[in-house]
């Protein structure tokens, strides 16, 4: 009688296990944080935070424009002084998004403001769980 209690107690334990492990999340998928990380990129550039908009940033980024994290930082910061992210907008509308070798390109990112248009090439790249911008490429600049 105990051996088959403790073997309906232990079966049962196992099928609660079971079942709690199934009602787990995954957790937002890759295209989820990629459009988190997009979402906090425009929303903080359209603010002139350019601490928390250099957050969206890899310290691996690098561009044609922009050797290093740090040079884009400037480069932005002399950007709002001058006025220049003065009504900025972002817009991803017509953006298409491509996967490739474990990095996504979007593209044409849209931005405007009081020095006029140009559309950019952003580059993310998956780091300890978040995607954030490895490259960075402006039309025109």
């Amino acid at each position: 009688m105990k051996r088959t209690t403790l073997t309906l107690c232990a079966g049962a334990l196992l099928l609660a296990l079971g079942l709690a492990g199934c009602a787990t999340t995954k957790g937002p998928s890759d295209e989820e944080l990629i459009q988190q990380t997009l979402d906090a990129w425009a929303k903080t550039l359209v603010a002139k935070d350019v601490d928390s908009f250099m957050a969206n940033f890899s310290e691996k980024f690098t561009s044609s424009q922009a050797e290093d994290k740090q040079t884009l930082a400037n480069f932005i910061k002399e950007a709002v002084e001058s006025g220049y992210l003065d009504d900025a907008k972002v817009s991803f509308e017509n953006a298409q998004r491509a996967m490739k070798d474990g990095k996504c390109t979007v593209y044409p990112v849209d931005l405007s403001g009081a020095a006029g248009s140009v559309a950019s090439e952003l580059t993310l790249a998956k780091e300890e769980g978040r995607w954030l911008v490895v490259g960075m490429e402006v039309d025109g600049l």
